[in-house]
């Protein structure tokens, strides 16, 4: 009886607790600028390794779990791109052409936010962990291009933001994605880093 009554009692603090999560969904955009090793490390032969100079772009989908005014779980998805200054490179002491960087990262993963006001307006905090798809690309002028590929990477986000209304958030946020930085695969650097100012909108607030 007493089995019974427990499993009566927690089912219905389950769906007392279904009813309270609040679920909306939306849409992230923005600009990104890499920082560190991403934008000014360079190899043995003086070519940089990262985006150097260069800026990126980002594009994604979020799924917000808001337990209460103040405190929410975001599940978002994410596509980051970023592009090189074309540099020149050399070998020997002669111009042998250009080299440009491209890099994509496909990032899933879950921040939690803190609400200093209310969901519809005012200041915000979070703070997320992620996994991450790497392909860095290196493309010449004058020979065949270079391709690596690390997969499974994790990631840390941190940052804040502010709520305009129901529907339109600004927000910034410092991106950290660990990397191999040895072997035929790797890049050269320990961690691709990059800050991030994003556009948010959401729908079924």
């Amino acid at each position: 009886m007493r089995t019974r009554m427990l499993a009566l009692s927690l089912l219905a603090t389950t769906g007392l607790w279904a009813q309270g999560v609040r679920v909306n969904g939306g849409l992230q955009a923005g600009l990104s600028l890499p920082t560190g090793d991403f934008a000014d490390k360079k190899a043995s032969d003086g070519n940089y390794l990262g985006a150097n100079d260069g800026a990126g772009a980002h594009f994604g989908g979020h799924l917000d779990f808001n337990f209460t005014p103040h405190h929410q779980l975001r599940l978002m998805a994410q596509s980051n791109g970023f592009a090189s200054k074309k540099q020149d490179t050399f070998s020997g002491g002669f111009y042998d052409g250009t080299r440009q960087n491209t890099f994509g990262v496909a990032q899933f993963g879950a921040d939690y936010v803190f609400n200093a006001g209310s969901p519809s307006r005012g200041g915000y905090f979070l703070v997320g962990v992620n996994v991450n798809r790497v392909i860095a690309k290196a493309e010449f002028s004058f020979y065949g291009d270079s391709e690596v590929t690390q997969s499974g990477r994790p990631g840390l986000r941190i940052g804040g933001g502010y709520t305009f209304n129901r529907v339109f958030s600004l927000e910034g946020h410092l991106n950290s994605v660990s990397v191999e930085k040895n072997g035929i695969d790797g890049l050269g650097y320990d961690a691709i880093t990059w800050l991030a100012v994003s556009a948010v909108f959401r729908f079924g607030r």
